[in-house]
């Protein structure tokens, strides 16, 4: 093809049309600029497409994390919270004498419940949020609202990690002293070691973690509860935004 124009102009300047030449040089750059404005436009909007994909694949993603989020945090917290309050207070009213077990085994155990979730990490996954900042992905997400919520969410997240590593207590390393934890048998005491239990049980010691381990349930109830909404608000607002591509 850049041979046959070649021809064309070299036949024009012997034949000495130079205004017509110079007329045909000018379409020629002419038909050169839209070609390289149209191969610009393609790559633009295979550029795009791919980002637009990107995007699609990272949102899917965070909806899918937050689900799996949500349904971890109701397995471990929510789910034991109640229950692990009211350990706590048990134990805090055989400390002060205004309890005495008829079940002993029962008692040590149900003791032994409230430290669940006391070393517990709330904070979920982040894998796609890390992935989307490492790589500088995140601008791919057009919408200004969830790309804000995004960013919150996650900044919140990482809050609740380090909140609740300044509140927790040693209450389950404690008691672990006191009774072994076999996954096997969680319920197995040995009978020898009952009176050791239940005088650990009413130290000075223990009733201060069992204090702060309530003031830690207390008070990450209120964190958890906030993530879960802003969890559930951002679900919706990803899921809505993707029911309507």
């Amino acid at each position: 093809m850049i041979k046959f124009f070649r021809k064309i102009r070299e036949k024009m300047l012997a034949e000495n049309k130079f205004t017509r030449y110079l007329i045909y040089a000018i379409g020629e750059i002419v038909l050169v600029v839209i070609g390289i404005l149209i191969a610009l436009n393609i790559n633009n909007w295979n550029e795009a497409t791919k980002s637009r994909s990107k995007e699609l694949k990272y949102l899917r993603n965070l909806e899918a994390e937050l689900v799996n989020d949500s349904v971890n945090l109701e397995r471990t917290w929510f789910r034991n919270r109640t229950r692990k309050i009211e350990s706590l207070e048990l134990a805090k009213e055989y400390i002060l004498g205004d309890f005495i077990p008829v079940d002993t085994l029962g008692f040590i155990n149900e003791v032994g419940f409230g430290g669940v979730n006391s070393r517990a990490s709330f904070e979920g996954s982040s894998r796609t949020y890390q992935e989307m900042i490492s790589t500088g992905n995140l601008s791919l997400i057009l919408d200004d609202s969830i790309r804000t919520h995004i960013v919150d969410y996650y900044n919140n997240k990482d809050f609740i990690r380090n909140y609740s590593e300044n509140i927790r207590s040693d209450y389950a390393t404690y008691f672990n002293s006191l009774k072994a934890y076999n996954p096997q048998f969680p319920e197995m005491v040995y009978e020898r070691e009952i009176p050791r239990i239940l005088e650990g049980i009413k130290s000075d010691e223990f009733h201060g973690l069992i204090n702060q381990e309530l003031t830690y349930a207390y008070s990450i109830e209120r964190t958890l509860n906030r993530n879960k909404k802003n969890a559930n608000m951002l679900h919706l607002e990803i899921a809505q935004f993707l029911k309507n591509q």
